[in-house]
């Protein structure tokens, strides 16, 4: 203890201390005095020290505790925070995840679909090839058959052919044919036609030749023109027939051409060569399912033709193309007009052996009425032409059974062409109509009786069809 704190004691003590006491037995004294109560005090102030320590370390162990706790919550708040904040993102990543799903679904199905169409379009690739590789055999086929489509087989589906019958079909069909051009068909078809029309019957002249001769002997070109406009032509008429369209032959393309008689023409121009290539390659090719080579068949033999009509007679080309095959398909007759020169009277030969097959094939009740000399030289037969005449029914006989010869002719004239450029046929009044009066009173002996305008009812307009 410092002296300066120890001298008020001093004082104290000196003051009340027994006599004789030195100062420094004061001071052992006062040593001792302070000693011993420091060595109360000292445990004394230790123990509270001591105590004041383990509640200051024990506050301040609760106030770390506490801290700690604090820690924690602030820990685990803001771990909650950043759950949350993940838990946020999670769903949004979950989100982005279904719509890359749903557009990976999407992208499946787009993916599917253009599998799907590839396949498809593989399959149509393959049935193309198929089909051209067919076609390509019909067409190969067609070339080889140069043309002779009769020579194909019938389809069950073709109409059947009805023969004349006096309870049945009553109306021959007649085919003026040669496959020598040049003979006079047109010039014979249009006078017989007049002709018979005269004579009390009600005639239907078709126009098959793609030169349409027929037509413009009887028509002006203006009148052609509307026809082909409005699709009135024969060749319309067996498009339409291929295309299942059943057209109306009388009342769409049938044109009166002779007044004061039943004498109607169904019109071609040279557009019927179209027609021809058209209905062709569309056979070959499969394109329908009707055959093109009887067309004429099913028209000419149903009611609305037999019912306004005596005979008909088709105008045929110099080839046995479509239209000459659909003729000779629908023809009970066939009638040859020849030249008696050498090389129109070698072709008949040919011409029968065509039809023989064609009989044998496509119509086996077609025959041969008969062939006659037209553009002879003179008004009577020369020698040379009855020679001609004659060995041509020779080599008929060969060919076919009944081939007769006409005794009718036609002599070669100028007023045919003069008729022709007026539009008309010969009429009476005209130096060579007797001429083709006696070929058609000779054509009337070669068909059965049935057939006579006067043996046939009244038709009934509208009647059915």
């Amino acid at each position: 203890m410092p002296a300066a704190c120890l001298t008020p004691l001093l004082a104290q003590v000196t003051a009340h201390s027994p006599d004789g006491w030195t100062d420094k037995e004061v001071m052992v004294y006062l040593l001792s005095a302070v000693g011993g109560t420091l060595l109360v005090l000292v445990p004394v102030a230790w123990g509270l020290v001591n105590i004041l320590t383990r509640k200051a370390d024990r506050r301040a162990m609760r106030l770390e505790g506490e801290n700690r706790a604090l820690k924690r919550t602030i820990e685990e708040l803001q771990d909650g925070e950043e759950l949350t904040d993940a838990h946020k993102a999670v769903e949004h990543v979950k989100a982005e995840l279904g719509q890359v799903r749903a557009q990976a679904d999407g992208f499946q199905k787009v993916i599917e679909g253009l599998q799907g169409e590839r396949d498809e379009l593989r399959r149509e690739r393959d049935e193309a090839q198929d089909r051209y590789e067919a076609e390509h055999r019909r067409i190969r086929k067609a070339v080889q058959k140069d043309g002779t489509t009769w020579t194909e087989k019938v389809l069950s589906t073709a109409p059947e052919f009805k023969p004349l019958e006096p309870d049945g079909r009553r109306t021959p069909v007649l085919s003026i044919l040669n496959l020598k051009g040049g003979v006079g068909k047109t010039t014979v078809t249009a006078n017989l036609g007049a002709a018979l029309a005269r004579r009390g019957w009600r005639v239907l002249l078709i126009d098959l030749d793609l030169q349409g001769s027929l037509t413009s002997l009887f028509l002006t070109d203006s009148v052609q023109d509307e026809l082909h406009k409005r699709g009135r032509l024969a060749g319309d008429f067996l498009e339409a027939s291929f295309d299942s369209e059943f057209p109306n032959l009388p009342d769409d393309f049938a044109v009166p051409v002779l007044p004061g008689v039943t004498c109607d023409l169904v019109p071609t121009t040279d557009e019927m060569a179209y027609a021809e290539t058209n209905l062709t390659v569309r056979w070959f090719l499969k394109d329908a399912k009707r055959d093109p080579r009887f067309l004429l068949r099913k028209e000419l033999q149903l009611k609305r033709v037999t019912n306004e009509y005596d005979i008909v007679l088709l105008d045929c080309p110099p080839l046995i193309n479509i239209s000459c095959v659909n003729a000779l398909a629908a023809s009970d007759y066939v009638l040859v007009p020849v030249m008696p020169s050498k090389q129109a009277t070698d072709r008949v030969t040919i011409l029968l052996q065509r039809l023989k097959e064609f009989h044998d094939n496509l119509n086996t009740d077609l025959k041969v009425m008969g062939f006659f000399a037209n553009r002879t030289k003179e008004s009577d037969l020369t020698n040379d032409e009855r020679s001609r005449l004659a060995a041509l029914r020779n080599k008929c006989k060969d060919t076919w059974a009944a081939a007769p010869c006409f005794e009718a002719f036609v002599r070669q004239s100028a007023e045919i062409r003069k008729t022709e450029d007026e539009r008309r046929p010969l009429g009476p009044g005209d130096e060579l109509y007797p001429a083709f009066l006696r070929l058609a009173e000779e054509v009337e002996k070669g068909l059965p009786t049935f057939c006579f305008p006067a043996a046939r009812p009244t038709p009934t307009k509208g009647a059915l069809v």
